[in-house]
């Protein structure tokens, strides 16, 4: 009998949301062959609070266990989705001192083991294939809570440079590196980063949705353009990965074209900046759906990151979404970009960016359209997943159990 082993995925990134998210669009892809348990972001007291008080995205009766913690979701490929709300979190980001850090999240991991086992019982779930999604304190404090068969990191992001989570983020990092059986980055910087302390590292780089990046999903357009005006768009954060001055400079020395930018508001100081010009419009989160219509009324995507520890271990999920649609793009030499390097423009400062996006326009033909159509392809979440699977066979095949089938 093949040994279908169940997947539960201790998740930093919530299932819900106006932005797509790699460890969702894995485990989706993995649910079509495997059940998975997706362990949602651990809301805090304090967020449940923001929930009673009306904020619209945070499931508060559920964490709270006043509806159902365990329910069943169809993802956007149709696999369904076991989805847990663990009981709320006491905060401890804020915390300082290790010690403490650590007392508060062992008393956290107590509730969240005890509310995924029972998940697993009533799921008849047994000796599991465990992927903790970037959140390493609550992988380190469960290991071994849950009965895993193997224990798999999934990094997809710096820790060290992440502000909400640096402070004992890369001291519990290091330790779970070591302790996992198998460590998965999303970039080759993140792999050189991370392989010094993993037993076994890999590099699975992000995908593309191509259910809701291709030509056929457009169906109404979004914008209506001035004749002779120029859209160039950027789908994503606006955060402090932005790079401001870039941004302002290309929008003033193109004044008669517009320059979009679709996706949640994270930093007001930013965005502050970019309301200045007035040929910048910031329009905010858009569902994920509509996110193909707005691509579709750029004449060129932009990348236009700051270079930078966080950055540099960044693989942008929007490059492979803007080829998907045969956009050109451009951008900053943040990270490595050498899959790209024949097909997108990468500049090292603000006046080639300039000429390079011209350059992209005057040069742009149907059949460079068509090519990176293709690419984009290759990079589907459907062939990440693949990869993504046959590290997980790999590894399972090293620790010398029996075989495991993605049928």
């Amino acid at each position: 009998m093949r040994n279908q082993q169940p997947i539960i995925c201790i998740a930093t990134p919530r299932w819900e949301g106006d932005y797509l998210k790699s460890t969702v669009q894995l485990m989706a892809e993995l649910a079509l062959h495997q059940p998975v348990l997706y362990v949602d972001y651990p809301f805090t007291w304090k967020d449940v609070l923001q929930g009673i008080q009306g904020h619209p995205h945070i499931p508060w009766r559920a964490v709270l266990g006043l509806s159902p913690r365990l329910t069943s979701v169809q993802a956007s490929n149709g696999a369904r989705i076991h989805l847990l709300r663990l009981p709320p979190f006491i905060p401890a980001n804020w915390v300082q001192d290790a010690e403490r850090y650590d007392r508060i999240m062992r008393w956290n991991t107590k509730w969240a083991a005890r509310a995924i086992r029972f998940a697993m019982k009533s799921l008849a779930m047994a000796d599991p294939i465990v992927i903790n999604a970037f959140s390493p304190a609550l992988g380190n404090f469960l290991k071994g809570q849950l009965d895993e068969k193997m224990l798999v990191y999934y990094c997809y992001d710096e820790i060290s440079a992440a502000s909400w989570l640096s402070r004992h983020g890369q001291r519990h990092e290091e330790i779970l590196l070591k302790q996992a059986d198998l460590t998965i980055t999303s970039s080759t910087h993140l792999l050189e980063s991370k392989k010094r302390f993993a037993q076994r590292c890999v590099c699975v780089k992000n995908g593309v949705d191509l259910s809701l990046f291709r030509p056929s999903a457009i169906k109404n357009p979004t914008t209506t353009k001035r004749p002779g005006q120029r859209y160039f768009g950027y789908i994503g954060s606006v955060d402090d990965r932005l790079d401001g001055e870039l941004i302002r400079f290309l929008a003033q020395s193109l004044p008669s074209d517009q320059f979009i930018f679709v996706g949640r508001i994270t930093s007001e100081p930013l965005a502050n900046l970019l309301r200045q010009c007035p040929n910048v419009r910031l329009l905010g989160s858009k569902p994920t759906a509509e996110l193909s219509h707005f691509i579709s009324s750029f004449d060129a995507g932009l990348i236009p990151f700051v270079k930078n520890d966080l950055t540099a271990g960044i693989y942008p999920l929007k490059v492979n979404e803007y080829l998907a649609l045969g956009k050109p793009v451009v951008a900053t030499n943040f990270s490595d970009l050498s899959d790209f390097e024949s097909i997108i423009s990468i500049a090292p400062d603000a006046k080639t960016f300039l000429a390079l996006l011209e350059k992209e326009l005057t040069t742009d033909s149907a059949d460079k359209a068509a090519e990176r159509m293709r690419l984009a392809q290759k990079n589907s979440w459907s062939n990440r997943a693949a990869e993504f699977a046959a590290h997980l066979k790999s590894t399972w095949r090293e620790l010398q159990y029996e075989p495991l089938y993605f049928t």
